[in-house]
């Protein structure tokens, strides 16, 4: 009878020191512990943006007065477009309104630092346009000022020219690439897209060269000449012929055309425009027309 109750007692005696150890080791718990009461006089913390805005100036090319932005790199091959709407317009310095925008200025965007990847680019978290009144040490103006609503004039006036080479087509090419103004990459880009889409065509920024060598063009059968069957091929040339007089302001001289075939063509020749000294291109003279 003892060997058996001995180990049933031993057994007994090791349960009971498990089961109540001398120094327990504290419950823990997966959530943290809440917060003290803060003092009754002390301001809740408010988390910091460490975010800097970005900045970028653009050309504005076109929209001003419709709010709707078509803004090109005055030095690089970018276009991009923004949407007015409550962004708030600084003018001089103050706050002002859309009114405040004109085409040709050079405008400063504050952004969130993000591009997005369309064409055109759009810039992520426009929250300021600034700008400078024409005349300003920041906005002295020049002779290339707005020069891209005066080259938008002239391609709009050679549309209305000859209208039957502009149908079924799906395609114009502006071509800017000898046009006068030192205009840079993305100016000449904005003009050719802005002129695509005001009437519904795809915009491209090739010369005659190009299209050839990319075979836009081809031959018809019994016509020795190529032709574009699906577009029309716009042109801008600087010209240098003698007036026979001498302006105090200066003159921009250039020819213009469109042209879809050898005989589809369309000449604007000794064209002239004056600048206003201060302001912008308003408009121009043609002094021959030729058709083919």
């Amino acid at each position: 009878m003892l060997k058996i109750l001995t180990p049933l007692l031993a057994g007994a005696l090791l349960l009971a020191g498990c089961a109540a150890p001398a120094s327990p080791e504290p419950v823990r718990t997966p959530f943290p512990p809440p917060p003290t009461a803060a003092p009754a006089d002390s301001t809740p913390s408010l988390p910091v943006d460490t975010r800097e805005d970005a900045h970028i100036s653009l050309r504005i090319v076109d929209g001003a007065e419709s709010g709707e932005l078509v803004l090109a790199d005055p030095a690089g091959g970018e276009i991009y477009t923004q949407t007015v709407g409550d962004i708030p317009v600084w003018l001089d310095g103050e706050q002002a309104d859309a009114s405040a925008l004109r085409d040709g200025m050079l405008a400063e965007l504050t952004f969130q630092g993000n591009v997005l990847e369309t064409w055109p680019a759009r810039l992520s978290g426009v929250s300021a346009i600034s700008v400078h009144s024409l005349g300003t040490p920041e906005n002295p103006g020049g002779t290339t000022y707005d020069l891209c609503g005066l080259y938008l004039q002239v391609l709009e006036d050679l549309w209305e020219k000859d209208v039957g080479l502009n149908g079924g087509i799906e395609y114009v090419s502006v071509d800017l690439s000898d046009a006068p103004g030192e205009l840079s990459a993305g100016e000449k880009a904005a003009v050719g897209w802005i002129f695509a889409c005001r009437h519904g065509v795809t915009a491209l920024g090739l010369t005659y060269e190009e299209l050839r060598e990319q075979g836009y063009l081809t031959q018809r059968e019994g016509d020795p000449l190529p032709w574009w069957e699906n577009g029309v091929l716009f042109s801008i040339t600087a010209d240098d012929w003698d007036e026979g007089e001498v302006y105090s302001l200066p003159v921009v001289k250039f020819s213009a055309s469109k042209w879809r075939s050898g005989l589809g063509a369309y000449f604007l020749g000794r064209c002239k425009a004056v600048w206003p000294e201060m302001g912008a291109w308003s408009g121009y003279t043609v002094g021959a027309e030729a058709i083919a």
